[in-house]
């Protein structure tokens, strides 16, 4: 069996892929994470995460701003997953990257940092 995906549409939660073979759930978050937006995401996230997953992916693609709220979550979440199960930050671009890369997450949380766009 592939990977299947469903789309979710409210909050910053955009999409979930579940890959049964993997063991991965990928998350797409889109929009602003801050007091307001992160407050709930660590439940939410938590609840889409498969038992028995070996990752949890996040892909902060369309993430256009993160601040210290967001960055705790991801902290929060990383400490409550499931014995076993990885979390992975994708897909991080410019103003979240800073943020996180300033905070010093990246030690904790495994993070891809996305490429800066060429003109």
């Amino acid at each position: 069996m592939g990977a299947t995906a469903t789309a979710v549409g409210h909050g910053v939660v955009r999409s979930v892929t579940r890959d049964p073979r993997a063991r991965t759930t990928v998350v797409r978050l889109s929009g602003e994470l801050d007091m307001l937006t992160a407050s709930g995401l660590v439940p939410e996230l938590l609840g889409l995460a498969d038992e028995g997953d070996r990752e949890l992916v996040l892909d902060l693609s369309g993430v256009s701003f993160c601040d210290s709220s967001g960055a705790d979550a991801f902290l929060q979440l990383n400490r409550r997953l499931s014995k076993g199960t990885r979390l992975f930050l994708r897909g991080v671009s410019r103003q979240p990257a800073k943020v996180l890369r300033l905070l010093g997450l990246y030690r904790s949380v495994p993070c891809e940092f996305a490429q800066p766009a060429h003109p």
